[in-house]
């Protein structure tokens, strides 16, 4: 610590990743695999084959960034959210229309 500086252990930094299919996370590949196999049954082309592709390239760059980016995001979906008469109610997150 005589540099100020913390350094990154590799074996840290590959245990706390996780679990990684094709370099996206495991939950971006079963979110994608759902509604690309949703698409091709209602479409019934494999015109799918190639938007998955895009899709899955678009995962690999956002999760080289930030592993956990889709488990994020979907916190913030499920937490973030304010409602719109916080003040009517002193400021806490309440639903009551009353």
């Amino acid at each position: 610590m005589a540099g100020g500086r913390l350094t990154a252990d590799p074996l840290f930094q590959g245990l706390a990743r996780p679990a990684m299919v094709a370099g996206v996370s495991y939950m971006y590949f079963v979110l994608n695999a759902m509604i690309c196999m949703v698409t091709y049954i209602q479409t019934k082309s494999f015109t799918v084959l190639p938007l998955a592709l895009v899709v899955h390239g678009f995962g690999y760059l956002l999760c080289a960034k930030e592993p956990r980016a889709v488990e994020l995001w979907m916190l913030r979906m499920k937490y973030g959210f304010k409602s719109y008469n916080r003040a009517y109610h002193s400021f806490t997150n309440s639903y009551d229309v009353f």
